[in-house]
């Protein structure tokens, strides 16, 4: 299993932005991504996963408002991605996330474990 803490993922809505009818990756989605692939380089440098995946998300917001934590997990798989731990974010069969405690500035802990694929 690896264990990983992000930072506190922006939600979908503010990965991308419409420039000139294109969608791009907005400025906090890059932000978010950079900061997020330094964090995951110190903390695993093992080869990229290729076998099937469970992936649990415990997004730990860093205030009281309300929020919806399934527009929190694209960041962080694809800040993953990003950082090379697995080969495409598609290798993910199992996707659990969980709010976790508000706390101070916020983050996302990550558990990923390798898992069987059915014969």
């Amino acid at each position: 299993m690896i264990t990983l803490s992000l930072p506190f993922p922006p939600a979908v809505n503010n990965i991308t932005a419409v420039v000139r009818g294109r969608k791009i990756t907005s400025k906090r989605g890059r932000q978010y991504r950079a900061d997020a692939v330094a964090r995951i380089k110190e903390q695993y440098r093992g080869p990229a996963l290729a076998g099937r995946l469970a992936v649990k998300l415990v997004i730990i917001p860093p205030c009281r408002r309300k929020r919806d934590i399934d527009n929190y997990s694209k960041a962080c798989l694809d800040a993953i991605t990003a950082a090379g731990v697995w080969e495409d974010d598609s290798q993910v069969d199992q996707l659990t996330i969980i709010r976790g405690d508000r706390a101070q500035g916020g983050g996302c802990l990550v558990e990923i474990t390798e898992i069987e694929e059915a014969a």
